[in-house]
């Protein structure tokens, strides 16, 4: 085992609005969340009872059977730890894992919600067969795998896809099957995501950072509206700073819920987030501030890089930005002043990971500005865990064959020079299939339809793939366009594979089972790729068991299996992170890049400079803005009936504009507004908030089910991703998902 960075991840502030954002104090008077809540993006719990078949299990006697599991949640890709208590073998209570490092014993509004999915009386039970018509019925697990490995055997393996969902379960097997069958297709939603933000970390660091909020006294949360999955453990970090004396600086277009964690909000102009970084670092060269020994032994093309950067004050700035120009000096100046111990945020899965034209530059701002505060590996800095690398050399080739990989590139490879190389582009692929490209393409968990941008030009891309099998827990859009549908188990019912949750002090991870399944024709996805391997003539890759693999792991690991059955987790020797030092840099020249020659020869300058973004509102033509709620993420969180219900009692489904804007086009809250472009138009009401940038409207990404069969969420709230055209940033591939405009105007004026 190698050791290397890895990826980990109340009071009320003052904004400059009136109005109280809803989830910030109706969430703590929902009678299902049994334990009460806190305010906040990943408020935590101590313990949940679910309701439905459960209602009589609250009188704990002598007649009932309690048990506990430990496992992972699944509400979005932490996988934070959970503890689970069943009663009479149905879920009964839950809460977060004590010393699992991103719970710390709680668990967010999403994650304690999400558990109602195993329950839902609209899971798919049994394999559906499409009769062409758009008509399914149920067949056998034989007849539905013989199917569909024949058509699978049929094709080229180049025309022969495969998409998962960012959670990726099982992600082990789904890939190990793609490459035994030859086929580089494999694709997530990285390039809506993160495609920005590892493409900065690689070349840049070559190592990834955590944000260490413990022990921090001062930072900076830049955009971290537009992905609310907040840690729980990392929440209760940053209340803590400000407990300390510490403070939070929240730096966004839009306050959202998490806004009750910090001192203060500034506003910035959606899509200059990256002239705020350029103002600061300016600030910081031009005043002296920055920490010269650290940047001196630990970087390279400083000079250069300092050259750009200091024409870019906070008075250029705030010119740009919006902020008033002393305000971005204070920040630059509070930053410095409690360096190391501060860090600017870099949120996975936000704005930065694929939101405007400059999103890859302003990656590398914060990754520099965080250098040039000298905050690498120190508390309340940013911290590189120590995470287990695995190779071929731990698996016992007699036991799981070696695979090798395909010959040929992923549809859609080699075209962005600074593309992430192990993130495949699902934008180009959708592409593709329009023009025929591909033949077979099998879904597991994921619902373009609903999740990709552009739906409409989606769903006519998807219409042309020949052959499509859709593995999911329910009838979602794509499922209804496909040959089959595979009944999958939810979470709460299946062992997943060991991994780990990177932090200061590194664990193995196991999802444990919890309940039996609910219902007997549904199967794990490792189970579903082992039967389809076989029936495709691959079934010598996969002989090994589910148990045989997570042995290795642990093995690697040097950690135990039956503790992980047992705890759900376990402390990895050898990675626990001492403070002080420095990580070794996985660059080419060993140092961090201020100047890059990578970006010089991706098409960016190889220090970084302005970029405008791709387009700007005006009169009625605003820039559409969105992000995850604070008990949603993406559309799949809606099938679960007590999420549904929250987002619906507190009308979650709301369109976001600011007051000014509002009253220029005679529209009040409260309003029907429609939001159109070249893309499609909804209607939905309005809010009309001080919460919100002047040149914005945010559309939340979760609402707007067209399948009738998840009643929970059907026919609640508008499609975003009906306006969202698909792009793509030229040098990295990332989607520009922020780079929209929309014209609204009130219905019925």
């Amino acid at each position: 085992m190698a050791l290397s960075g890895d990826a980990a991840r109340t009071n009320q502030p003052t904004t400059q609005g009136g109005d109280r954002f809803m989830p910030s104090s109706a969430l703590t008077r929902r009678s299902f969340f049994a334990a009460g809540a806190a305010a906040g993006a990943a408020v935590a719990f101590g313990g949940v009872g679910v309701g439905g078949r459960r209602s009589e299990a609250f009188a704990w006697g002598e007649d009932h059977v309690v048990e506990y599991a430990a496992t992972t949640c699944d509400g979005c890709g932490n996988k934070c730890g959970m503890g689970a208590w069943t009663q009479d073998g149905a879920l009964w209570r839950f809460m977060g894992l004590e010393d699992h490092p991103f719970a710390h014993g709680h668990l967010c509004v999403r994650g304690l919600g999400y558990t109602a999915v195993a329950y839902s009386e609209d899971r798919l039970t049994t394999p559906l067969k499409n009769d062409g018509q758009g008509n399914f019925s149920a067949v056998s697990w034989d007849e539905a795998i013989v199917d569909i490995a024949a058509r699978i055997k049929e094709a080229e393996p180049s025309r022969v896809a495969l998409f998962q969902d960012s959670r990726a379960t099982d992600q082990y097997y789904t890939q190990r099957f793609m490459n035994a069958l030859g086929s580089a297709n494999y694709y997530t939603d990285t390039v809506l995501t993160d495609m920005d933000i590892l493409t900065g970390i690689t070349n840049i660091l070559g190592v990834f950072p955590a944000p260490h909020a413990e022990g921090s006294k001062y930072i900076v949360l830049l955009d971290k509206s537009y992905y609310e999955g907040v840690r729980p453990a990392e929440t209760e970090e940053v209340i803590r700073v400000r407990e300390n004396g510490g403070k939070v600086v929240v730096v966004d277009p839009r306050l959202p819920s998490i806004g009750a964690l910090a001192d203060e909000w500034v506003c910035v102009r959606p899509g200059f987030e990256l002239a705020f970084l350029l103002g600061v670092m300016g600030h910081l060269l031009n005043n002296d501030l920055y920490d010269k020994a650290f940047v001196e032994a630990n970087g390279t093309g400083f000079e250069a890089f300092a050259e750009s950067v200091r024409s870019y004050d906070a008075a250029w700035a705030s010119g740009k930005t919006g902020i008033p120009e002393a305000k971005i000096a204070e920040i630059a100046e509070g930053l410095a002043a409690a360096a190391p111990h501060c860090y600017v945020d870099m949120q996975w899965a936000g704005t930065v990971g694929s939101g405007y034209r400059n999103s890859a530059e302003t990656v590398r701002c914060i990754i520099l500005l965080n250098a040039m505060l000298g905050n690498f590996n120190q508390e309340g800095g940013w911290v590189f865990p120590l995470g287990p690398w695995v190779d071929d050399s731990a698996f016992d080739p007699t036991v799981f064959k070696p695979v090798g990989y395909p010959q040929s590139y992923a549809i859609g490879a080699g075209v962005h020079p600074l593309a992430y190389m192990y993130a495949n582009d699902c934008q180009a692929a959708m592409a593709a299939a329009a023009e025929g490209a591909l033949d077979v393409a099998l879904f597991f968990g994921s619902n373009p339809l609903a999740d990709y941008p552009q739906a409409a030009m989606t769903a006519q891309d998807v219409e042309k793939i020949g052959f499509k099998v859709v593995v999911d827990s329910f009838m979602t859009e794509t499922a209804k366009t496909a040959d089959y549908v595979l009944p999958e188990t939810t979470y709460l019912e299946r062992r997943g594979i060991v991994g780990t949750a990177t932090a200061p002090a590194t664990v193995a991870t196991l999802r444990n089972p919890v309940i039996d399944q609910v219902h007997p024709e549904t199967k794990p996805t490792y189970r579903i790729i082992v039967d389809l391997a076989e029936a495709c003539g691959l079934g010598e890759y996969f002989s090994f068991t589910l148990d045989q693999l997570n042995e290795t792991y642990c093995a690697a690991y040097g950690v135990s299996y039956d503790a992980l059955k047992s705890d759900g987790l376990a402390p990895i020797p050898g990675c626990e992170l001492e403070f002080g030092n420095v990580p070794a840099f996985a660059t080419k020249s060993g140092k961090i890049e201020f100047a890059c020659e990578a970006y010089a020869t991706g098409g960016m300058s190889a220090v970084p400079a302005w970029i405008e973004p791709a387009v700007s509102a005006s009169g009625e033509s605003l820039r559409l803005i969105t992000g995850d709620q604070v008990f949603q993420s993406k559309t799949y969180t809606m099938a679960s009936d007590k999420l549904a219900q929250l987002a619906k009692d507190f009308e979650a489904d709301r369109v976001w504009m600011a007051t000014s804007r509002a009253a220029e086009l005679g529209i009040e809250d409260g309003d029907v507004v429609e939001l159109s472009n070249d893309s499609g138009s909804v209607q939905a009401k309005v809010r009309v908030t001080g919460r919100i940038h002047p040149d914005a409207v945010y559309l939340p990404p979760h609402y707007g089910c067209e399948s009738e069969e998840i009643r929970a969420a059907f026919g609640f709230g508008a499609s975003h991703k009906a306006l969202v055209t698909r792009q793509a940033e030229p040098e990295s591939g990332s989607g520009m998902l922020q780079e929209v405009l929309v014209n609204v105007k009130k219905v019925g004026a």
